[in-house]
């Protein structure tokens, strides 16, 4: 893959702001080393390149690799990661919902319910 400026900040640079923050979400499920074996890196390769203040530059052509990696999870781990999934396309990567979706009793039940956590007395209207 060619440089990619979605992807990052230049060729053979660092990671870009979005990217990085979409795979510092999977730091909460998953340690250093299981993120860096998915995307093909060492875990503490992967903290230099989430690190905020000097993020580590990575070669352009593992670009593509890592984007594929980090949809595939987020495309499994949706529900833990409190992701939705588009309505338009089946095969489009889900999305983090928006600040007035979080405010909804039910993105907060289904946050509940990835937990693994259940409450009692509570029905959900269909």
């Amino acid at each position: 893959m060619s440089f990619d400026e979605r992807y990052q900040d230049g060729r053979n640079g660092p990671l870009s702001k979005s990217l990085r923050d979409r795979l510092s979400r999977f730091r909460g499920i998953f340690t250093l080393a299981e993120i860096g074996e998915a995307i093909g890196f060492s875990g503490p390769f992967v903290s230099q390149i989430l690190n905020e203040k000097r993020p580590a530059r990575v070669d352009s052509k593992h670009i593509d690799r890592v984007v594929r990696a980090v949809e595939d999870a987020e495309a499994k781990h949706a529900k833990k990661l409190g992701l939705t999934k588009p309505q338009n396309g089946a095969d489009a990567p889900p999305v983090a919902p928006t600040p007035k979706e979080k405010n909804t009793l039910d993105y907060h039940l289904n946050a509940i319910d990835a937990l693994g956590w259940k409450i009692m007395g509570l029905e959900r209207k269909s």
